[in-house]
């Protein structure tokens, strides 16, 4: 994999820098296996075993991914412990979290063309974006989503603050049918805990989907974004942060 340089853990994110994964053909593998071990536990367990760490964005949690040689919590572990924890303590002490699942959708009613190009305004007024290459066989859908999840993608600098989405070897790309049109309570997906499907009534069994409406988007799925509102909020969903949101991030 092509790789650029270090960049620091918690410095000023004016200026990105993304590289790739330095790993030999087994790290995948064995990434891939503490993902799935950490999705088969039980919330209680998972909490005893993730670390929270607070005031990062998503190049920030992929460069302390990559040197502690951990994954970034998904989001169906996360939808788990705020859903069926009791402990509120814990969930204010450790959330709002940017999660180690990737969603990219395109604008209601549009179809996936060869590519998707996501745009964000960065903390100095710059413009940044973020590209996709589709896969063939999403190519043409509409109204759908695409869901990869860490350790399953790379980041590349292209320069001038332009990034490109990369799968490594084996990665899994997941597509959600039904993707909402609009914010709403809708039920979550079975294996990523995102919302799709028609809308329904606001329950304990449905989420809650915050989306961009008018654009492209491609990024971190984030959950609980307001602290204070951990009791209501903890059934939210939110894809629609940029990569310059700074957040926690639970590492395994």
């Amino acid at each position: 994999m092509a790789a650029a340089s270090r960049f620091g853990r918690y410095g000023p994110m004016d200026k990105y820098e993304a590289r790739g994964l330095k790993i030999d053909g087994t790290e995948p593998e064995r990434l891939r296996a503490r993902r799935e071990m950490l999705r088969s536990m039980d919330p209680e367990t998972a909490k005893t075993v993730i670390e929270f760490h607070r005031d990062l964005n998503f190049f920030q949690a992929l460069a302390l991914a990559q040197r502690e040689g951990s994954i970034i919590v998904p989001n169906f572990v996360h939808d788990r412990i705020l859903t069926e924890t009791t402990d509120e303590q814990y969930l204010k002490q450790n959330y709002p979290v940017l999660t180690g699942t990737l969603i990219i959708y395109e604008a209601p009613g549009k179809p996936f063309a060869g590519k998707v190009v996501f745009n964000w305004e960065a903390h100095n007024g710059t413009i940044h974006s973020i590209s996709f290459i589709v896969p063939e066989q999403f190519r043409r859908l509409r109204n759908c989503a695409l869901v990869v999840e860490h350790p399953d993608f790379d980041i590349l600098d292209s320069g001038n603050n332009k990034f490109e989405l990369r799968l490594v070897h084996g990665a899994s790309v997941h597509l959600i049918e039904q993707f909402p049109k609009k914010d709403g309570w809708h039920m979550p997906h079975a294996e990523n805990g995102i919302p799709h499907g028609r809308l329904v009534k606001e329950s304990s069994d449905s989420r809650h989907l915050w989306r961009i409406t008018n654009g492209s988007h491609l990024g971190s799925l984030g959950r609980v974004r307001f602290i204070w509102l951990i009791d209501y909020g903890r059934r939210y969903v939110n894809a629609y942060d940029d990569w310059s949101y700074d957040s926690g991030v639970a590492f395994f």
